[in-house]
């Protein structure tokens, strides 16, 4: 077998002619990490490509051990979390985890103990000139008190910015989501009581642990923790008193959230008033 012989001058050449033709990878973007009282965070995004009308981020929020953050609903005195944009974002939804109650000398509210990453969908404007987005974030971070927590970030929407590590944050962000309902978790069809309560069951099989209800219905619509009132192993029903009167109010735009072991579900609900 004659084997060629390639002069050792003419390896970089090689070298560059193959970093040329290899396939470059689409980087994701982020911004910095805002460090504060309980801990940090920052916006991370998918990559952006030309002609994108939407893109997908997330609000990483790593909470020390002992801190909490709130949930969209946050109860009389919390802080949810929010995001604002400009620059080359026109606005941006702000998605969410299931979360679980808190229990503290203030009473009870949904929120996240552990560090937490919200999803967020960006629609972008369509001037053609698309450099960066500017994102304002205001939320509650809590320990022993609350502390607000105000931050800007700028997320840049260049190739050559962050790493495929932010994709995979992002993915895995809004792999995390409740899906509807399902076999395993299903939230009935919520009702009034004749005493002016609402009542919702949530069918379960399989797995374990507690059932947990979360409700959202804005600021003017508050409720109670909802309280289980029954459980025969597969049905839990809950109740939930109304922190307004809901014959006055009109009707209720009611988000739905549920928790069970492992499984999830949410679901959103025009309630009429009683």
């Amino acid at each position: 077998m004659v084997m060629a012989f390639i002069p050792y001058s003419k390896f970089p050449v090689i070298i560059a002619i193959a970093c040329t033709l290899s396939p470059q990878p689409v980087m994701a973007a982020a911004s910095h990490w805002e460090v504060t009282d309980g801990g940090r965070l920052r916006i991370v995004t998918e990559p952006w490509q030309t002609g994108m009308a939407t893109l997908r981020g997330a609000l990483q929020v790593e909470l020390e051990p002992g801190w909490k953050t709130y949930w969209r609903e946050p109860g009389s005195a919390g802080i949810p979390p929010q995001v604002t944009v400009a620059g080359d974002a026109a606005r941006v939804a702000i998605h969410f985890p299931v979360p679980n109650w808190v229990d503290d000398d203030y009473g009870s509210w949904a929120g996240y103990k552990h560090p937490v990453t919200l999803p967020l969908t960006f629609t972008l404007s369509s001037n053609g000139s698309l450099h960066d987005i500017a994102a304002d974030v205001f939320l509650g971070i809590c320990k022993d008190i609350c502390v607000p927590v105000s931050a800007h970030f700028e997320v840049p929407l260049t190739a050559s910015a962050g790493s495929n590590l932010q994709t995979m944050q992002v993915d895995a962000a809004f792999a995390a989501l409740p899906g509807g309902n399902s076999a395993s978790l299903s939230i009935g069809t919520p009702s009034w009581t004749d005493d002016g309560r609402l009542q919702i069951s949530l069918v379960h099989t399989g797995g374990d642990g507690k059932a947990e209800l979360f409700l959202s219905a804005g600021a003017e619509h508050q409720f109670r923790k909802p309280v289980a009132v029954s459980d025969d192993g597969t049905t839990t029903v809950f109740r939930a008193d109304p922190l307004f009167e809901p014959g006055k109010n009109g009707d209720v735009e009611l988000i739905v959230a549920a928790r069970r072991g492992d499984d999830t579900a949410e679901t959103a609900v025009p309630m009429p008033a009683p």
